[in-house]
């Protein structure tokens, strides 16, 4: 067992209506202007924009609006509404979206109290912040689990970076998760969250530190976010399985897992951050097809774990008479590993693809992609990937 520290200040409020508490929660906290970041209309459209600024105007608070980040945020945006902030003399941000708009924030957060770049903190460029701005979360998305960790993705255009970067004083001071908020997520974008969560838990599971506990935890998660993840992106108004999956994906990347351990391995997600840098997919599209290939790849070394995972999991499949038909059917290379084809049945029953093809990246990408993943070193805590590495995965991605 290694050293290890528990910390995670974040106060969780989790249960429909909880939304609601957001206007006399700031206004309890003492902070009078707010700045609210958002996506690219999902919040407007669906009237929650609406009910959070009726909460702000009778708690007595002030607020503008910064709007329109992207699925896969840029950092010129974040520094963008680090001016607003300043301008406004904010003393709160109040993220309401999915990951990008949060992780958008936590940039924010930090950036509100220096001069350069947000992006110099992603590039190592840059001190540690030593305060920021505090942060409250209405969630939307059952996704990354920022809404209860530290960590932010930015991605930068001009030079092809995605990465991410951590600090103590960038969790949410309050996270609203409210389920009846994921019921309108599209099925195909709750199934990118279900990947996400999923490969969020299985960094850390495969980090060859000893930690049973936290092993079995993980393999747990795999198997509730199979179970629930295929009711969520059949039927999105299955209460049950929205709250369910909205609660696996925050378990999955809160510190629950990794307890025990030095860290996660996170290979999977910097060949990930590669692809949706060049091609602006879906972070949870990309994971899905990126994790089947690492595991047939590397799966040779941890064995055991694939074995327990198989195990763990193959009942939760065969609950459901379409995964077990899809399962039983599953032919592809690497049959001779375990769990990697059940993953993939996974993912090919709730519509979120395993092949780069399935996204329109034919052969002519390739060179494209090996070229990035190269140059940025696409490569794990554990697992060293290199360029022999990275052509073998790239051919399993096809």
């Amino acid at each position: 067992m290694e050293n290890f520290t528990v910390y995670n200040p974040v106060r969780l409020k989790f249960g429909p209506g909880t939304v609601d508490n957001v206007g006399q929660d700031l206004a309890e906290e003492g902070h009078q202007s707010v700045l609210i970041l958002l996506g690219q209309g999902s919040a407007r459209r669906s009237g929650l924009l609406d009910r959070i600024e009726a909460q702000l105007l009778k708690a007595g608070l002030s607020w503008e609006i910064f709007e329109g980040i992207r699925p896969n945020p840029i950092y010129e945006d974040a520094d963008r509404a680090v001016q607003r902030a300043k301008a406004m003399k904010a003393d709160a941000l109040l993220a309401v979206g999915g990951g990008s708009v949060i992780d958008t924030a936590k940039a924010v957060a930090a950036g509100a109290y220096v001069e350069h770049s947000v992006w110099d903190f992603y590039a190592g460029e840059a001190a540690k912040p030593s305060k920021a701005l505090p942060l409250y979360v209405v969630l939307t998305l059952a996704a990354t689990g920022t809404e209860m960790n530290r960590a932010t993705v930015l991605q930068n255009n001009a030079t092809g970076q995605k990465r991410g970067w951590g600090n103590e004083h960038l969790f949410p001071k309050i996270s609203y998760l409210d389920p009846l908020l994921t019921h309108t997520v599209p099925a195909h974008y709750t199934a990118y969250g279900v990947a996400d969560l999923m490969a969020h838990t299985l960094e850390q599971y495969f980090s060859p530190d000893f930690s049973p506990l936290s092993d079995a935890f993980a393999a747990q998660v795999i198997r509730e976010a199979m179970h629930w993840g295929y009711k969520a992106v059949r039927n999105g108004n299955d209460a049950e399985a929205r709250q369910q999956v909205l609660w696996l994906s925050t378990v999955a990347l809160n510190g629950t897992l990794i307890a025990c351990k030095r860290r996660g391995d996170f290979g999977v997600h910097s060949v990930e951050h590669v692809l949706s840098a060049l091609f602006d997919i879906a972070h949870g599209a990309g994971l899905s097809i990126v994790y089947p290939a690492w595991i047939r790849h590397f799966g040779p070394a941890f064995l055991p774990k694939l074995e327990a995972l198989e195990r763990a999991c193959l009942p939760s499949m065969f609950e459901i008479p379409e995964l077990a038909s899809l399962l039983q059917n599953a032919g592809h290379e690497g049959s001779t590993i375990p769990f990697v084809n059940l993953l993939e049945a996974f993912f090919e029953a709730i519509g979120t693809p395993t092949r780069l093809s399935q996204m329109n990246l034919g052969p002519e990408t390739h060179s494209i992609i090996l070229e990035a993943l190269v140059k940025h070193k696409a490569t794990g805590n554990y697992f060293d990937i290199q360029e022999p590495d990275h052509r073998r995965i790239l051919a399993l991605m096809a």
